[in-house]
């Protein structure tokens, strides 16, 4: 009896939507849409995604201002119906009025907060490049009304980058922004010697932005190159001595082992290798190669850039110096001089001779024993890397 009654009830609720009035229905269905999220493109076009990442399927090219329904989020990208068509578009492509105010950071000098969404009205204020602001709401497709410090106003879509926060922090530079802001960015960077005099340009390009990466590991910040306000304000901080030569000495210490040159060192440093030397007492690195040595290792400058680091240290002196050595992804504790004696393999380097490098239980060629200055220093560089 169950099942019967069950049929019955079906048949009832089919008859009872049958019975609805057409425009009733369409009308439901209007309400439904008219009650949709809605999102509008902020890019002049943006891909629409068959899956939520960027190596998948393209399905359509989406102008920009253009209206998506949004149907769910799914990580950094909305789910959304164009056209028909269900796919994915990245958040920052996107602004979702209902989710409130949106960070955006301007992409260039010369952009203006302006008392009306159009290029005739006058004039709020004068904004820079990588200067964070607060979008409220995008009109039009095209005009964003934004808050800029104390000031609302708006902003054309084509001056702002939209952020996947909320919020937006007082300053950003990245790749594609371009002005005065950059431009002290570079010659930071220059002094740091990060980057060449030659890319002080004022427009972020793919140099600066290998600049700012190889800056934000020195530092141990989070390495993405892009220099938002903690990149920055390390990089302006005058307390912050860390510039490209010495930029090693931050990251190796406290990794920083001893290892006997006749158990395992000569191996580990064998012969061709191509290793970083890092100055314990200065900070400094440059690049060395090992071309031999049998009681220790026969060393010279790889450039002329690497030998100008070397002399810079105290001029071409036999003096021990503790240095650490990286190869292969191991630090060891050495000594070394910087005298150029001997043997030249590599005229070009400006370096006309080699010198030694000694690891603990290193010898002299000489008389076949240690070398007490050589070995004071091995242990001086132990101690200095191991905190």
């Amino acid at each position: 009896m169950k099942p019967k009654r069950a049929i019955l009830r079906a048949i009832a609720l089919m008859l009872a939507l049958l019975a609805v009035p057409a425009g009733r229905l369409a009308a439901q269905a209007e309400t439904e849409t008219e009650g949709a999220e809605m999102g509008q493109v902020t890019a002049d076009k943006v891909n629409l995604r068959e899956s939520p990442n960027t190596d998948s399927a393209i399905l359509a090219e989406v102008p920009g201002g253009t209206a998506v329904e949004v149907l769910g989020k799914d990580g950094t990208w909305y789910r959304v119906l164009h056209n028909g068509t269900v796919g994915y578009i990245r958040q920052d492509y996107l602004f979702v009025n209902s989710t409130g105010s949106r960070g955006a950071y301007v992409k260039s000098d010369g952009a203006t907060l302006r008392g009306g969404p159009s290029a005739n009205s006058y004039v709020v204020a004068q904004l820079s490049a990588g200067q964070g602001l607060r979008v409220k709401a995008l009109i039009g497709g095209e005009w964003f009304y934004a808050v800029a410090n104390d000031e609302t106003g708006y902003v054309h879509r084509s001056y702002l980058e939209i952020s996947s926060s909320s919020t937006a922090s007082i300053g950003m530079l990245k790749q594609g922004m371009e002005g005065e802001e950059v431009e002290r960015l570079q010659k930071a960077l220059y002094n740091r010697g990060f980057l060449s005099k030659a890319n002080i340009t004022s427009v972020f390009s793919s140099e600066t932005r290998k600049a700012v990466l190889e800056f934000q590991q020195a530092c141990g910040l989070s390495a993405d190159g892009i220099a938002g306000a903690e990149t920055l304000n390390s990089i302006y901080d005058n307390n912050n001595k860390i510039e490209k030569a010495n930029a090693d000495f931050y990251k190796l210490k406290g990794t920083v082992v001893l290892l006997n040159w006749f158990k395992g060192g000569s191996d580990w440093l064998n012969k061709g290798a191509k290793f970083t030397v890092t100055d314990v007492r200065t900070g400094k690195s440059f690049r060395a190669r090992r071309f031999g040595g049998w009681y220790h290792a026969d060393c010279e400058p790889i450039t002329t850039y690497d030998t100008s680091i070397m002399k810079s240290l105290e001029g071409f002196s036999w003096n021990r110096r503790p240095i650490w050595v990286t190869y292969n992804g191991k630090t060891v504790a050495a000594s070394m001089h910087t005298m150029p004696h001997m043997a030249n393999p590599t005229p070009s380097n400006g370096f006309d001779g080699h010198f030694c490098i000694h690891l603990y239980g290193s010898l002299v060629h000489e008389n076949s024993k240690e070398c007490p200055r050589h070995q004071a220093c091995v242990y001086e560089a132990y101690k200095a890397g191991r905190g």
